[in-house]
């Protein structure tokens, strides 16, 4: 099977063959190693005081900032434009007061519609989706977080399918804490959440109760200090990790593989135009990452994309189930990939 899928992504070989290495023992001088060899890479692309390594998804990188971030009598703005946004939104309610305002679906947040709410609100606490996946809507986060950040508000940016394929400096941006996951733009294997915070976060938190047994940033901080988690961490899954990190470095680093997605993003944009359909993101908003627009029969275009060809698509959410179609160009693909899926599906739609 191919996987043209939002995440997990396919994993190139070497990725996926690292996983295949001796165990080592989570407490041993080799784990130190290894996160030593993760961490400040992954700070420096981020250019974060911090980096944690969560074994779980990119939501509980998330969750993690609002347990830590947040107390019950915090009032949160969160913007929300698709099903991502929604479920920030339900993650902030269990930590906050939150506020959850929202657009349209294929619209996306720019600072012109966001700053008269970020005004009004009364918020000290901020959340955005930087990369929709519902809908393939990448959001101005950046003017966004910065001008919630200027106003005081503590800015948590959920990142998972942003990151490593969109910019995000998370000092240039405003923003406090940013969560993301390894099965996502970096190509990884699933099950570690990432998330990177400045200094100023991390005081935040250690001046607030943890509402997390096991997401307590403050033990994450201590144990990440020397190169390890406070928890046993998903050691295969650092493994590729690892492997993912020299995979992009060999191929240029992350700037390349920023511009990778960037030309892969407008390459299915042709595609998707060329067959008679309009792309679902508002112009100007389109995302690095995912490609939408309106398939009616999508479900039965799936199943045989999957039969005929060996082709696993991502499913649809919400609203749109089983009327829209993605086409995910994430992690590891190169051109070759595109040019198969973009085949198999022009067949099966007879475009």
């Amino acid at each position: 099977m191919r996987l043209l899928t939002p995440g997990p992504v396919e994993l190139a070989d070497p990725i996926r063959l690292s996983q295949s290495q001796e165990m080592i023992y989570h407490r041993g001088p080799e784990i130190k190693v290894l996160i030593g060899n993760i961490v400040p890479r992954l700070k420096k692309d981020f250019n974060a005081d911090h980096v944690f390594l969560v074994s779980g998804s990119g939501t509980a990188g998330i969750e993690m900032g609002f347990a830590n971030l947040t107390t019950p009598i915090d009032k949160a703005l969160v913007l929300a434009n698709g099903i991502f946004g929604d479920k920030l939104g339900s993650c902030a309610k269990v930590f906050c007061n939150a506020q959850v305002e929202k657009l349209p679906l294929g619209k996306g947040w720019s600072l012109e519609l966001a700053k008269e709410l970020i005004d009004k609100s009364g918020a000290t606490v901020f959340a955005m989706v930087y990369n929709e996946t519902s809908t393939g809507v990448l959001n101005d986060a950046k003017a966004v977080c910065k001008y919630a950040k200027s106003k005081g508000m503590v800015t948590i940016l959920d990142a998972v399918s942003a990151w490593a394929a969109a910019p995000l400096d998370i000092n240039e941006f405003g923003v406090d804490f940013a969560a993301t996951g390894s099965q996502k733009a970096m190509g990884a294997a699933p099950g570690m959440g990432i998330v990177a915070l400045t200094d100023a976060a991390m005081k935040r938190a250690e001046s607030i109760t943890a509402r997390s047994f096991y997401l307590d940033m403050k033990k994450y901080r201590k144990d990440m200090e020397n190169s390890q988690t406070p928890f046993t961490p998903a050691v295969s899954v650092l493994f590729s990790m690892k492997a993912a990190l020299d995979y992009i470095d060999a191929r240029g680093g992350f700037d390349v593989h920023r511009k990778k997605h960037q030309a892969a993003a407008e390459k299915s944009r042709t595609f998707v135009e060329s067959m008679g359909y309009k792309v679902f993101a508002e112009p100007g908003f389109y995302s690095p990452t995912i490609t939408g627009f309106i398939l009616e029969n999508a479900d039965d275009i799936r199943k045989q994309l999957r039969e005929k060809y060996q082709l696993v698509t991502a499913r649809d959410f919400g609203e749109l189930q089983g009327k829209f179609f993605r086409v995910c160009h994430i992690g590891n693909f190169d051109d070759a990939h595109l040019d198969y899926a973009f085949d198999a599906i022009r067949k099966v739609l007879g475009k």
